[in-house]
This record gives C-alpha cells, structure tokens and sequence, in this order.
C-alpha cells in the first residue's frame, strides 16, 4: 500500500517516483540531488506526458554530492571531477546563495519548463512555504523545485569504506 508521499534519492528517484504516483494514483514527492537527477531528466517527458502530480524536489550544491562528500572527509577535500559549476574552483557557501552568486549548468527551473512542467528556485527558507504551495497548485503537472543549498552540507549518517556499521559516521568532523 503506497502512501500519499513517497520519497526516494539517487540516479533512479525520477523514474522510481513517476512508478509511485501512477501505481498509487496520487502525488509523489521525488527527493534528489543535481547529478543524481541528470542521470534520467529525460524522464520528465514521460511525467508530463502522463500529467502526473509528482513534486521533484532537487538539491543543489553544484557537485555530485556522494562522491564530493567522500572527496571532503576522507581525501583532504581534494575535489576532482565532481564540480558541476561553469568556474570549477568555487565551492558552494550560504553567502554566495544569499547574495545570487550561484551559476550552474543547467538552469533547473528553465529545463522544468522546456519539458512543460511548473519551475521554482528555492534560495531562501523564508520560501519553502510557497514553494510547496506552488506545487501543489499544480494537479496535472509536473513542479521541479529547485533547492539551491551550500557544497559542503553533508548528507549523514554514513559508513565509511572498510568500516563496520558500529564505525558509521554520524556527524561531520568538523
């Protein structure tokens, strides 16, 4: 039995969503990251196609996050190949969002709308509100919600390589 919101995160969370709402017959909210989703972003057609209510809730720290993270804690942050931003030596921080210094590759919102489907920029958490009620306006459509957030925010707990369940990670070093 599916419930009315489901989540999933990864490469395979779009097409994964758009299975859930058809099979449930109801809206699905789609948690993923930047990289994770241009894995499969051709599967908005189909979402558009079918005129799903799914809410695409993309977190965005211009990296592909995994790998980044693994770069950040355990290789000194030696970042490589992992900067999805035009100017690969800048790392995301709270300021540059506050102050609109955030260019990245694709515009998500610009895309969203090029499939046909509703497009928000979330940059500020005064926003979140109404960007949910955007999306749930939005009965026979698509809504990507772009969550523009800093690189370095870690997504926890995780285990590192070649380490025991007992040697999980649960808060940042720093």
């Amino acid at each position: 039995n599916l419930s009315e919101q489901q989540s999933k995160e990864g490469g395979d969370a779009l097409p994964a969503g758009i299975g859930a709402s058809i099979a449930s017959k109801k809206r699905a909210i789609i948690i993923t990251g930047d990289g994770g989703l241009q894995m499969n972003i051709q599967e908005l057609a189909t979402a558009v196609h079918y005129k799903l209510p799914v809410t695409l809730i993309i977190l965005n720290n211009g990296f592909l996050g995994n790998v980044r993270q693994w770069q950040q804690l355990f290789y000194d942050k030696r970042y490589a190949c992992t900067n999805l931003q035009p100017d690969e030596s800048r790392v995301l921080t709270q300021e540059m969002i506050d102050n609109g210094e955030f260019e990245y590759v694709p515009d998500f919102v610009k895309l969203a709308e090029s499939y046909g489907a509703k497009g928000m920029r979330v940059t500020k958490e005064s926003d979140i509100a109404k960007s949910f009620k955007c999306a749930d306006k939005h009965e026979e459509a698509p809504t990507v919600l772009e969550f523009v957030i800093p690189t370095e925010i870690n997504v926890l707990p995780m285990v590192p390589a070649g380490k025991s369940l007992s040697e999980m990670l649960l808060k940042d070093k720093d």
